[in-house]
């Protein structure tokens, strides 16, 4: 069974593992308070009273800064390296706590974008730092783990969802108080721990830039297959009846982490398969959860569908690892991209949703579209992971038959 990552990683100066796993413990407390900052904000944002279209552009105003922050996040660590860089995303994670001092709109739409431009930069920085301090199973594990790290941030913030939704504005200044206490922390640990990963980087790392990035076709299938899930998932935790999608966190916490596990020990070449199977079962359990919103076996359909999203979601990220001789550089430049274009879908996708809720009667008072027309919108551009898992798949068929003609020759 394949236990190691493909990553070809510089030779540099390892810090000690101790060290290093608490780096990586930051690294995931980090983007999982990011997911509970933007969870919160939602709260505060509901309780001003805005229309579906409007709660949209609040949540668009994030996913439009996570395109542009994973445009941007790979030559940010190229040039400020790692340390200096997730430094900056943790602080702009915190700017976001500023959104409990103002109702006007336009004001909390642009710190809201700001937040988002942090979990960007955070996202991508997470897979360009764990290549650079971890390898090994370690690493398929580290980004298993991180891999959950938004959706665990999710099932804390919706577990303590009601008594914040008491006092949002105290909910969102608890999130930045957890955030700021986490990069203070950074500033302390890193300067140890990434001694090895500096900001000479760059100087060893292979030479790779976005546009070389931009020119593979599997950046692209591997961004936009991951869209319309995203789409899905962004639209279930801002518009989904809460004691239906609190199921789907809390079983997707669990998935996830069985699937890291299992993925740490599965060949490299059966991870394509997993991914696909599980995408087709996604479709099934998204359209079970809608068929069954009012149904006694609503809570079996949701924590199936947890379990499904989730899963496969370790053997996914470590599709983009397991390229034959890929780099940290490249992995960074991957991730970039993925995020952009799938955030970048994703803000069209969540737009539409909404015009379709508007037209179709609104939301109800349980913030919930009065109609079924909008979620069916969203399960049908779910499908495109299935349609972007399968075309990987292949892909990496094509790729060990050409490795095995080689060989041969």
């Amino acid at each position: 069974m394949s236990t190691t990552s493909n990553v070809t990683a510089p030779s540099q100066e390892r810090a000690p593992a101790a060290l290093r796993f608490v780096i990586s413990v930051m690294l995931f407390l980090s983007y999982m308070l990011f997911a509970v900052a933007w969870n919160w904000g939602d709260l505060y944002v509901r309780s001003l009273g805005f229309s579906a279209s409007r709660t949209a552009l609040m949540t668009n105003a994030i996913t439009i800064a996570q395109v542009i922050g994973s445009l941007v996040a790979a030559n940010v660590l190229l040039q400020l390296g790692p340390r200096r860089a997730f430094t900056l995303a943790s602080a702009l994670i915190v700017f976001g706590g500023f959104a409990s001092l103002t109702e006007v709109f336009p004001v909390i739409f642009f710190i809201r974008f700001v937040l988002g431009l942090g979990g960007a930069l955070m996202v991508v920085l997470l897979s360009g730092i764990v290549a650079r301090i971890l390898s090994g199973r370690a690493l398929q594990i580290a980004n298993g783990v991180n891999s959950v790290a938004f959706n665990t941030g999710l099932a804390v913030a919706l577990t303590f969802g009601m008594q914040m939704n008491d006092d949002p504005t105290f909910a969102v200044v608890l999130a930045a108080g957890l955030s700021l206490a986490i990069l203070v922390l950074w500033l302390v640990v890193s300067r140890l721990g990434l001694r090895g990963a500096t900001d000479g980087q760059q100087q060893v790392d292979s030479p790779y830039t976005m546009r070389d990035g931009f020119r593979e076709w599997f950046n692209w299938v591997f961004a936009l297959a991951y869209t319309g899930l995203l789409s899905y998932y962004i639209v279930a935790f801002t518009f989904m009846d809460a004691g239906t999608i609190r199921w789907v966190v809390y079983a997707g916490v669990i998935g996830a982490l069985g699937g890291t596990l299992v993925s740490a020990r599965t060949q490299d070449r059966i991870k394509p398969v997993v991914v696909s199977v599980c995408a087709a079962l996604q479709i099934v359990a998204a359209t079970a959860v809608l068929a069954m919103a009012d149904h006694h076996l609503a809570v079996l359909a949701g924590v199936t569908l947890g379990l499904v999203i989730f899963f496969p979601m370790p053997f996914f990220v470590q599709l983009a690892f397991i390229r034959p001789g890929v780099t940290p550089r490249q992995i960074a430049v991957t991730f970039s991209i993925f995020w952009a274009v799938s955030y970048a879908g994703s803000v069209i996708f969540i737009q539409v949703f909404a015009w379709i809720a508007d037209a179709t009667g609104g939301l109800g008072p349980d913030n919930t579209p009065v109609s079924a027309a909008p979620m069916i919108f969203i399960v049908i551009v779910e499908a495109t992971f299935l349609i972007g898992s399968v075309l990987l798949w292949r892909w990496f068929k094509a790729q060990r038959a050409f490795e095995a003609e080689e060989i041969a020759a």
